[in-house]
């Protein structure tokens, strides 16, 4: 009788959603404008995100738009799809997602977190010599945000919106030692894929990593996303304590070991903090 009843309601939303879209094309005068109508809904979609700055359901968004939740479905499918925005396959709820932020950074890029981290960056880039890379991430992955190049002869090619798993690089095990503990229960709920054999693929030795990185601050990760590359990582926060995401410095391994130089580990762990001074995180501190 349930199941009868949510297929009526679904009958229900998906004919005034049919009878919406004809008002629109009888009201705008054609597919063009209606097309345009179409293209709002998803902005609006997006500002109301933004605005609310947490989490949204479908219905929350249906009524604060006043069009049916089957269309405002659709429209949260396309953006997830694109990543405009991310779901939280935990409560089913809608967020801003990675594209979005990097949409922000070109629109507005001297006011946003990168534009105020260029500059320590480039001092972390002249003092280290190897490529700096300052990133986000979602549920899954870790999302470059923005790269400085570095002037070893070995370059390491990155871009904004590369995207990798958590559990394989350096930045994505700051995101799970120091991010929220959903996010690490659901890694360490595997299974966990090898990029290369040197990636941690085993649960508890991945569970005892991040305690390591919790205890001294900073994460490595060498080759184990790609042969001959190694990646140091440090944890960049937010003035409300969250974690934003990571700074980091790639190279070689020949010139980034396994067992890093202490001298390069201050020198990011120095630069982590003083960007989140620049935030108001408590780590800048």
């Amino acid at each position: 009788m349930k199941r009868s009843k949510d297929t009526a309601n679904d009958v229900i939303d998906t004919s005034r959603t049919e009878r919406a879209e004809r008002a629109e094309r009888s009201d705008s005068g054609g597919d063009e404008l209606n097309t345009s109508s179409t293209s709002v809904i998803s902005l609006r979609i997006l500002e109301l995100l933004a605005e609310r700055n947490a989490e949204c359901g479908v219905t929350h968004l249906a009524e604060a738009l006043g069009v049916p939740k089957a269309r405002v479905h659709r429209h949260l499918t396309a953006l997830r799809q694109e990543g405009y925005v991310v779901q939280n396959p935990r409560t089913s709820r809608y967020r801003i997602g990675w594209r979005l932020f990097l949409l922000g950074q070109k629109l507005v890029k001297q006011f946003d977190v990168v534009g105020l981290a260029r500059p320590v960056m480039e001092e972390l880039r002249d003092a280290v010599g190897q490529t700096i890379v300052i990133s986000s991430f979602t549920e899954t992955d870790v999302v470059v945000l923005d790269v400085m190049r570095g002037r070893s002869p070995l370059e390491i090619l990155l871009h904004p919106g590369t995207q990798f798993k958590l559990h394989s690089v350096a930045q994505g095990k700051i995101a799970l030692a120091f991010g929220a503990q959903e996010r690490r229960d659901a890694v360490l709920a595997g299974p966990l894929d090898a990029c290369t054999p040197h990636t941690i693929t085993d649960t508890m030795r991945l569970s005892h990593e991040l305690a390591l990185v919790r205890e001294r601050g900073w994460a490595d990760a060498p080759e184990e996303v790609f042969l001959g590359v190694n990646a140091l990582a440090a944890p960049i926060v937010q003035d409300d304590g969250s974690l934003f995401g990571t700074l980091a410095i790639v190279g070689s391994i020949h010139y980034l070991p396994a067992h890093p130089n202490p001298q390069t580990v201050a020198a990011l762990t120095d630069a982590a903090r003083r960007i989140s001074r620049l935030l108001g995180g408590a780590r800048g501190g």
